[in-house]
């Protein structure tokens, strides 16, 4: 018979608030998890409860049950904001104090993935800062953190050693469901991929041969040229590529994240308007979708006919998005078997970055 657990104990998910349910679906897909290399695994969920005292002062309940001498993964995601942090800091906290066997943590959105790089005369980079201050919470405890398409390749390398940030990808899952729905619609669709920018064609460039071969289909490729002010703020000023096949192509604008959705609107409406696309569909692993971002998506002279995004950042519970999934504008490409493939293969030692 198969070993239940392994050298680092039984497997326990801590979820923090917002993950609960997505705890849940992981749990009961690992636990399905079959085939003669499968390791049969029961999975535990350990729940803290996050509350302020009378004073303001946070305070966190968590009793030692499925903590000792497991194998604990928090689960969690950016934006990186001042009570997301906290709580992340604190559950790392406990758990050290309740003496988990091993801790990693899967942010999906890194915090402050964003922060990269200074930022004029008075903005710093935080990114190390902040991920040092995590590792602190856990006393050097936190075996590694999990993330999805990092902002900047760079950022594998901040934390305390090699591969303590390991980045997965769901660029091939979010392209897979666009190239579908395409299809579906019109079999005889001509396609077209937009890169947001060079960096994103080199790092995005082996996933989509992969999908592409998966289809067989053929696309062209097109390439944005941005100029970014900061990191809250880009402009595309221009394309280039093959910018003919864009006529009464389905261009699919790929990328990261999305933001307000202002710069993808943009593109769209010159792709549309200068050079005939027949539909702009932007796939986006990371559905930031903040500030005016559910005004500028709704508006019907919007340049893009549909936004794709997972829900490495949960979409479905923000009420102000829910008219744009109802009127079918924004597609959301759930991720639960990814991560639950993730952190089965985690918990197993076995390779996490092969995955898709």
């Amino acid at each position: 018979m198969e070993k239940e657990y392994n050298r680092n104990g039984g497997l326990t998910l801590v979820p923090l608030p917002g993950f609960i349910d997505l705890a849940a679906q992981i749990k009961e897909l690992i636990e399905k998890l079959t085939g003669p290399k499968r390791h049969p695994t029961k999975v535990d969920i350990a729940i803290p409860e996050f509350g302020e005292r009378a004073s303001g002062e946070p305070y966190v309940r968590l009793s030692k049950d499925h903590i000792v001498d497991h194998d604990c993964v928090v689960i969690t995601s950016g934006p990186g904001t001042y009570k997301m942090l906290v709580q992340l800091q604190l559950a790392l906290a406990y758990l050290v104090g309740r003496r988990a066997g091993r801790i990693a943590a899967v942010t999906n959105y890194l915090p402050l993935t964003r922060s990269d790089k200074d930022e004029g005369e008075y903005e710093l980079a935080l990114i190390s800062m902040i991920i040092n201050l995590i590792e602190s919470a856990a006393s050097g405890k936190l075996d590694r953190i999990i993330a999805v398409d990092l902002h900047a390749a760079q950022e594998v390398t901040v934390g305390s050693k090699p591969g303590f940030i390991t980045e997965v990808s769901l660029v091939r899952p979010i392209l897979q469901k666009v190239i579908t729905d395409i299809k579906t619609a019109d079999r005889d669709a001509k396609i077209c991929i937009l890169f947001p920018d060079e960096g994103s064609q080199k790092r995005f460039e082996a996933a989509v041969e992969k999908t592409l071969k998966q289809f067989n289909l053929e696309a062209t490729f097109i390439c944005g040229q941005k100029r970014r002010a900061s990191s809250h703020a880009s402009k595309t000023i221009g394309i280039s590529g093959d910018l003919a096949s864009i006529k009464d192509a389905y261009v699919i604008g790929l990328d990261d994240e999305i933001a307000t959705g202002g710069t993808n609107d943009s593109i769209a409406r010159i792709i549309k308007n200068m050079h005939g696309a027949k539909a702009y569909y932007a796939a986006t692993v990371h559905g930031v979708l903040c500030g005016n971002a559910p005004i500028i998506l709704a508006n019907p002279e919007c340049g893009i006919d549909c936004i794709y995004v997972t829900d490495t950042i949960p979409v479905k519970t923000r009420t102000e998005l829910e008219p744009l999934i109802q009127s079918g504008r924004l597609i959301v490409v759930p991720w639960a078997e990814e991560l639950a493939e993730i952190i089965y293969r985690h918990h197993w030692g076995e390779s996490i970055r092969s995955i898709r």
